[in-house]
């Protein structure tokens, strides 16, 4: 079964910066050399991962920063230029360093930058934002990975970060692939496909119901798998 994701971009000023996600689907057709690959390519747990379900999303930006520590043990980031393109007026609306009381590792600082993808089914379905393969060794940071259900909670994608040698500078360029998304249902052969959306009114509902309400009322998870509508179809 094929499922329809809808996506689009939440900041309207400015959207025709962002990149469409890009599919890491192997092309199981092509006729492979080696016999034992084609074998492993037909290994249903490997079919089920690499065929239509895992999309790399790619920054907009390219910013180079630096972590400054302040005496009153904060720590100050500012933009290195020229490298970083965003302009210096601009930068603080898009970065934020979260208060050291929600740091995973009290040393260890939490940098978030603005990534207005938002993506939405008319089933449930769950979407796992995962760190991008090429990370894993040339970064100093890492990204705080998680997963929530995009049929009942309609929300931008939080490009969250552990800087984890504030010592090396912070670098992003346009392009670079910066995290990875994956879909996944209670069918694990299901597939996935992709569809462009406008930001319509009935979208703009759906995502203004869900904002902010974390930082109302503690234990949302129990709120986010009953906030939707049945009769309400987002695709549509």
């Amino acid at each position: 079964m094929i499922i329809d994701i809808g996506w689009c971009i939440t900041e309207e000023l400015s959207s025709s910066i962002f990149f469409e996600p890009q599919s890491t689907q192997i092309n199981n057709k092509k006729k492979s050399t080696n016999i034992k690959s084609e074998g492993v390519l037909r290994c249903p747990a490997v079919h089920n991962l690499t065929t239509n379900r895992i999309f790399t999303i790619r920054s907009p930006y390219t910013i180079k920063l630096r972590a400054i520590e302040t005496s009153e043990n904060k720590i100050d980031i500012r933009g290195v230029f020229p490298n970083t393109e965003v302009d210096s007026s601009i930068l603080p609306s898009i970065i934020s360093v979260e208060p050291r009381e929600f740091w995973i590792d009290k040393n260890i600082p939490i940098l978030q930058i603005k990534m207005p993808y938002i993506f939405f089914s008319d089933i449930p379905v769950w979407i796992n934002q995962l760190e991008a393969p090429s990370q894993k060794i040339i970064k100093s940071w890492s990204l705080i990975q998680g997963r929530f259900d995009i049929y009942s909670w309609q929300r931008s994608l939080n490009f969250a970060t552990q800087w984890f040698d504030i010592k090396k500078d912070f670098y992003i360029k346009r392009g670079e692939p910066i995290f990875q998304i994956s879909f996944d249902t209670t069918e694990a052969s299901n597939e996935f496909k992709l569809k462009k959306v406008t930001l319509d009114e009935k979208i703009k509902r759906r995502i203004a119901s869900c904002e902010g309400v974390t930082k109302l009322i503690k234990n949302t998870g129990q709120l986010m798998s009953s906030n939707r509508d049945p009769n309400l179809k987002l695709l549509q």
